[in-house]
């Protein structure tokens, strides 16, 4: 039986989570920018991205855990699931002394990578390092992440992790205001992910013996865990690719633009690609609770339901996607000089606006994927994310020469299109067979007119007003959303789904009612 409360909270609690690191990353890039300087704030993008690739060691284990922690937990199997755990540790601590190794590689030979100047080699080298330890503590306690998220506490894996954001913001403001640079921000972010994962194993050892199930380390060779091993990487090897593929895609342009570039360049593609980045993020949360119902519907044999949440999902996501982007086409260039200042504003709209269509034109994709893993099919898009990620590298180092950052964007932009926007849709219709007309009407043809309204709206306030307030800006956009949202009503919903929002506006303002009363 679904649990629809344990659901709902691990939903919301993870958008909690995302909003909150959302917000602190916006209010916080402008800071450490002014704080630590174009130079070092671009060698602080580079290694973010390089952390971002060490990630890759995790082989996509920590989806196993969450698997079999989850099974085991039903059937109370406290000697095979001490295995499983015992043997993701071990792995895990193979994968770790890999990382440190990969780190201390990447530190002696970063100076001669990247075209940098007036920094201290030595204090780089220093900050390498310690990001390098920050992931492999990181992977070592992974194994208690996966604990958690197994045992559908993704309430406590947030909470843990919203209270330690703000320990960590507090941290940073106070160190690079005394003066403390790059070195201290690597050092916060070791200590509070070391803590932050000490924290997650206690929640996670004292919450098995609550179920039962207490963890105690096995303790045996290398040859006898060895079968565990092979399973939790066979089950994870395309969830390996998948995320190859996007680590790929969306972490190796500051590192192409650091090795043909500068590092100050990074700075000014990283203030446009976060922006993206925080858009994805969002559209991908809300997208990975459609997993588990196509896998429930898949089991039931429900295809016809199964391709209206392609359909439904895909357009929900684009519906979502489209006031965002609008805003970062016909706006972009205001809001970076509000947020980050007037010298980055020209540098980084054209990276946005390249980005922003790409992306909107790609967000049905993350519907699908979704839908994918839910019914096993996930191979499908594992294998297009490395295409996308070759095609994407080709054409950044190409371009690159060509139109500068602007051309690594369109390096990211053009594969994405191709791969996400018209291979992958053509290839899940012919596992799925859904109406593919009606896909390209309601997903793409029906949100394009209705977003005119409100384009025109913030069209008009880009051509007419300029502001330097970001509670201004902010304020403009909340006055236009509502012209979106009539438009929505009247053209993309479905007369089943009017009823369905007038049931619940019914349900909402008698409350209000009675409350005032």
């Amino acid at each position: 039986m679904i649990n629809k409360k344990t659901i709902f909270t691990n939903i919301f609690s993870n958008w909690a989570n995302l909003a909150v690191n959302i917000l602190i990353s916006f209010f916080l890039a402008p800071f450490i920018v002014h704080k630590l300087g174009n130079i070092y704030y671009g060698i602080w993008v580079i290694l973010m991205q390089f952390t971002g690739y060490l990630y890759l060691l995790d082989f996509g284990v920590r989806e196993s855990i969450i698997r079999y922690v989850s099974k085991h937990k039903s059937k109370k199997s406290v000697d095979e699931l001490n295995e499983i755990l015992s043997s993701g540790m071990l792995l895990y601590s193979g994968i770790g002394i890999l990382c440190l190794l990969i780190t201390f590689i990447f530190a002696l030979s970063f100076p001669y990578l990247f075209e940098i100047s007036n920094v201290s080699i030595t204090t780089i080298r220093l900050v390498v390092i310690l990001c390098g330890l920050t992931i492999a503590q990181s992977l070592v306690f992974n194994v208690f992440n996966g604990v958690l998220m197994g045992l559908q506490r993704y309430d406590i894996f947030n909470k843990i992790g919203i209270i330690f954001a703000f320990v960590r913001l507090g941290l940073i403001l106070y160190f690079l205001n005394q003066g403390y640079g790059i070195v201290a921000l690597a050092f916060i972010q070791l200590g509070m992910g070391l803590i932050n994962n000490i924290t997650i194993f206690f929640y996670s050892k004292n919450l098995l013996q609550i179920h039962e199930i207490p963890f105690k380390y096995t303790r045996s060779s290398l040859r006898d865990k060895f079968p565990t091993i092979k399973k939790l990487y066979n089950y994870s090897v395309y969830v390996l690719i998948n995320n190859l593929g996007q680590k790929a895609i969306f972490y190796t342009d500051a590192l192409v633009i650091g090795f043909f570039l500068s590092a100050p360049a990074v700075t000014f593609y990283a203030i446009a690609g976060n922006l993206i980045e925080y858009l994805r993020r969002l559209i991908m949360m809300s997208n990975n609770v459609l997993n588990p119902v196509a896998s429930e519907l898949d089991s039931k044999k429900d295809d016809e339901s199964i391709n209206s949440l392609i359909i439904n999902g895909s357009k929900l996501s684009i519906l979502v996607a489209i006031p965002i982007c609008i805003v970062f086409l016909l706006l972009g260039d205001m809001f970076i000089a509000i947020w980050m200042g007037e010298e980055y504003a020209e540098h980084s709209s054209i990276v946005l606006y390249i980005l922003s269509i790409s992306t909107l034109l790609a967000i049905p994709h993350t519907t699908i994927s979704s839908i994918l893993y839910g019914i096993n099919k996930h191979r499908i898009i594992a294998n297009l994310r490395i295409y996308e990620a070759v095609v994407n590298l080709g054409l950044s180092i190409i371009l690159i020469h060509y139109y500068g950052i602007a051309g690594v964007a369109l390096g990211t932009a053009i594969p994405q299109a191709f791969f996400m926007v018209v291979v992958l849709p053509i290839m899940t219709r012919r596992i799925l067979k859904f109406d593919f007309k009606k896909y390209l009407v309601n997903v793409y043809l029906m949100p394009s007119i209705a977003s005119i309204p409100f384009s025109l709206a913030v069209f008009y306030i880009a051509t007419n007003y300029k502001t330097d307030s970001m509670a201004l800006f902010f304020t403009w956009i909340l006055l236009m959303l509502p012209v979106y949202f009539l438009s929505i009503f009247v053209v993309c919903l479905s007369s089943n789904e009017r009823q369905l929002f007038g049931r619940v506006l019914k349900k909402i303002i008698p409350r209000k009612q009675n409350s005032n009363n």
